[in-house]
């Protein structure tokens, strides 16, 4: 059985790892602008964007996996009809 906590913090830990890696790893070309998305980084509008990406991924990530359950339960229920 899983354990509800876990499922939650794995969750948030996936919807984390999105985040760092679309937005906080961004790679630039150039120094200025790798300069100016620093400063973006270090604002308050930015911590509340990552909350808030991060409640959108954690979304879809818990949707995906709701969605994967019940395709494993309909699996089931298919299998014990034949």
């Amino acid at each position: 059985m899983i354990d509800k906590d876990w499922l939650e913090d794995s969750i948030k830990e996936q919807a984390q790892l999105k985040f760092a890696a679309r937005w906080e790893n961004a790679e630039f070309d150039s120094s200025e602008a790798r300069q100016a998305f620093q400063a973006i980084k270090n604002t308050n509008e930015w911590a509340m964007f990552k909350q808030v990406m991060i409640k959108a991924y954690e979304k879809a990530i818990t949707n995906n996996v709701l969605n994967q359950l019940q395709g494993i339960k309909n699996l089931i229920h298919d299998a014990g009809e034949e």
